[in-house]
Formats: structure tokens, C-alpha cells, sequence
């Protein structure tokens, strides 16, 4: 295939011929949090001495989120095929491991084939959505950021959450993960962008805000529908606002009824994406979580 070498980024040679590739691209957000924190988990791929595609992760552990993207005027070429043939070869060789995600734009028919072609499966579909303008009355709620002492409550109230989310919409395989040293230790280490909401001093509901990113906001399987998804939701739109943030973003699974909220909040759908998964070593979540902790308070 001509001159095509597959190498490490190399920040200096290569950042500005993958920002220009990228152009509007959303991956370019995806590629510039790699460059940030992991730019040795970045590899290029050079035609004639020319960086025209690269490969990316956002780290090797249970699910690793895996980016490839070619110049347009490079592709039909192999060059993809060469990155997922390193991708692969990396992530089916790293202990920890168990398998791959991607994000494919809705109507990137091209992309989601190859993908296909690869071994890669659609797990679900999620709309981007936006919120521009000025703060949302906020109700008298009780709000603090996160602590240590709340990781396994925390941790459950939305891996619950997302389960009983997933068995609703049909995404499948749906999984609980239980908690873990490992997870414990990034939640602590980001605990001023963690909140929790509490009910009567009792942990009610939980979200996390990333940048102007709102993510895993999560309420109390039995206190469900009661208006407090709302009032947090709020609270944590406003907190970005204070922060300096001036657009809100957040993404909502296909078929999740919550979507109505995010709109009578004044969120619009910017794109749909599809997720795409790809298994190399079998799942080591439970199928279901415990039942004490689906038919029970979480505490």
C-alpha cells in the first residue's frame, strides 16, 4: 500500500494536520481530550511521509473508547483497515480489557459498514442535545458535591439507574457492574465535578458534570417520578452556567422517556449517534444486580 507506516503521534508533526482533517468534526473534541491526557494511546497513520488518518483511546481498561478517522481524500485505501488491524492487535492483548466502543454519526452508512465488517455490533443509539441561555429557577433542594463515603450508594443508584434504563429500551446485553477499588479511586480524584442530592440526609440522586458536559444523572429508583429529576437537572444546568459554561450538552439514549424532561428544559437535539461495540474477552459484569438492590431501597 504505497508508503503507509503506522506510528505514535508525535504532538509537534502531527496535531495540526489531524485538527485540519477534523475540521467540524465532533471527534475532534474526542481527539483533543486524548492529546490532553493520553497522548501515548495516539498512533498516526503516515502516506509518503503525510499524516492522513489516526487512531486513538481513551485508555485501556474494561471498555475502551477506540477512535479511527481518515483524511477524506485518503480513504478507500486500506488505511482504516491498517488502523483497526493495530487497534485490535493492542486491545486483544491488554489484560484489562474486555472490549471496545465507538461512536458512529446517524447516516454514516460507510463508517457503520466497516464497522460491521470488523466485528463490531450497534449497542444502542443516543441523541446529543444542547441548551443555550440563561438559568433555570432552581427549587429548594439539598445539594452537595461528592465524597469518598458515598462512592457505593453513588455507585449503585446509577448502575441500577442505567440497568433498569436499558431493560426498559431494549438494549441488550444489560449488565450490573458491582463496585471496585479501581473505580472508587477516578471517582474520588474528580469529586468537584460529582453531585449528589439528598432527601431527608439520605443520598436521592446523582450526576456528574464534565467541562459543559452533563452526564450519568441518575435518581433513586423509588423516588422516581416525583418532580426531583427536575430540580437537579436544574441545579446542575445552573452550575455549569456559574462555571462560565454558556451551552449545555448532554446525551440521551434513544427511546429513554427522560428525553421529555431534557426538552421542557429547553434542550434541542443537536445529532444521533450510534454506539458500536466490539467484545474481546467475555463480559465479567453480573447479568442482573442483586435483587436485594432492585427491590429494595438503595442505602
Amino acid at each position: 500500500m504505497g508508503n503507509l507506516i503506522i506510528e505514535p503521534y508525535i504532538p509537534e508533526r502531527d496535531k495540526a494536520s489531524i485538527i485540519a482533517m477534523l475540521c467540524e468534526n465532533e471527534r475532534v473534541n474526542v481527539f483533543q481530550q486524548s492529546d490532553k491526557m493520553l497522548s501515548d494511546a495516539i498512533f498516526v497513520a503516515r502516506y509518503n511521509d503525510v499524516t492522513v488518518a489516526f487512531l486513538s483511546f481513551d485508555g485501556f481498561r474494561r471498555r475502551a473508547m477506540t477512535t479511527i478517522f481518515v483524511s477524506k481524500e485518503y480513504r478507500r485505501m486500506g488505511i482504516g483497515a491498517a488502523l483497526m488491524a493495530k487497534a485490535d492487535g493492542m486491545l486483544s492483548k491488554n489484560a484489562a480489557v474486555e472490549r471496545s466502543i465507538g461512536v458512529c454519526k446517524d447516516g454514516d452508512r460507510c463508517s457503520l459498514q466497516f464497522l460491521y465488517k470488523h466485528g463490531y455490533y450497534t449497542s444502542y443509539s443516543s441523541f446529543i442535545m444542547e441548551r443555550e441561555g440563561v438559568p433555570l429557577p432552581e427549587s429548594n433542594i439539598s445539594v452537595r458535591q461528592y465524597e469518598d463515603d458515598d462512592y457505593v450508594i453513588c455507585h449503585n443508584i446509577w448502575e441500577i439507574a442505567f440497568y433498569q434504563m436499558h431493560e426498559r429500551v431494549g438494549i441488550l446485553p444489560s449488565y450490573y457492574y458491582p463496585p471496585n477499588e479501581t473505580e472508587r479511586k477516578r471517582f474520588a480524584e474528580d469529586r468537584n465535578n460529582r453531585f449528589v442530592m439528598l432527601i431527608d440526609d439520605k443520598i436521592a440522586a446523582v450526576g456528574i458534570i464534565d467541562g459543559s458536559e452533563l452526564s450519568h444523572v441518575s435518581v433513586r429508583p423509588d423516588l422516581q417520578s416525583r418532580g426531583y429529576g427536575r430540580a437537579f437537572v436544574s441545579f446542575l444546568i445552573n452550575e455549569i452556567i456559574r462555571r462560565g459554561g454558556e451551552i449545555v450538552t448532554l446525551g440521551v439514549v434513544k427511546g429513554n422517556p427522560a428525553i421529555n424532561l431534557y426538552k421542557s428544559l429547553g434542550f434541542k437535539e443537536k445529532s444521533l449517534n450510534h454506539l458500536v461495540t466490539k467484545y474481546y474477552k467475555p463480559d465479567t459484569r453480573l447479568s442482573r444486580p442483586p435483587s436485594d438492590l432492585l427491590t429494595g431501597t438503595i442505602q
